[in-house]
């Protein structure tokens, strides 16, 4: 399981910031935050000013649990921002959704924040980040790791010549648009492995 921490500052997102924590929780949420506040937590300074969470009551109550376990729980203020409910109570997560709600520590409703309002809209813009950094990127991992997989079942393309590829293109699709002559210019592709190469990369599915 992966925690994604996202880190905005003047309203920006500072993508230098940008960690994941890789926890032991078992498709736990809650266990997953309250490991991840206690990493967190140990790290130190600095601070943030807000730290949100994305989740209900019974998350933010997790991350709570572990900055006051840690003691320092009134360093900074914490809140939960949580998805709408249909009226199956699932979460409604539906594109264009400005019902999101706000809940604080101790308090059990969530604040009266009007859906579509500047604030309300500031904190989704803050939240919405963490899904694509923590879920997306390990996804193009895979990805990326498959297609180069991929790359070595080319005849004649080994893990040297791959390497030499991928340090030169930096992509499969850089390197399935280049022509026969820019490939064999490359040192140690040559004009037979360039023309395999032409053949076989436009297959791969990118």
């Amino acid at each position: 399981t992966r925690v994604g921490m996202v880190v905005f500052e003047r309203e920006r997102p500072d993508k230098n910031a940008y960690r994941t924590y890789a926890v032991d929780a078992g498709g736990d949420d809650y266990a997953a935050l309250y490991q991840w506040a206690a990493r967190r937590a140990r790290s130190g300074a600095p601070w943030p000013d807000l730290l949100l969470v994305d989740g209900g009551r019974g998350q933010l109550a997790s991350v709570v649990r572990a900055f006051t376990e840690a003691g320092v729980e009134d360093v900074f203020a914490i809140a939960g921002i949580a998805k709408a409910r249909t009226e199956e109570g699932r979460a409604d997560r539906r594109a264009g959704n400005d019902a999101d709600r706000i809940f604080l520590p101790g308090r059990s409703n969530p604040l009266p924040i009007a859906p579509g309002s500047a604030e309300l809209f500031f904190l989704q813009h803050v939240r919405d980040p963490v899904h694509e950094f923590a879920i997306g990127r390990p996804r193009k991992a895979r990805t990326s790791k498959a297609m180069a997989g991929e790359l070595l079942r080319i005849p004649g393309v080994g893990p040297k010549t791959a390497r030499l590829l991928w340090q030169h293109f930096g992509s499969l699709k850089a390197m399935a648009e280049a022509d026969e002559k820019t490939l064999a210019a490359i040192p140690g592709i040559g004009p037979r492995l360039a023309a395999s190469l032409v053949r076989n990369l436009g297959k791969l599915q990118m």
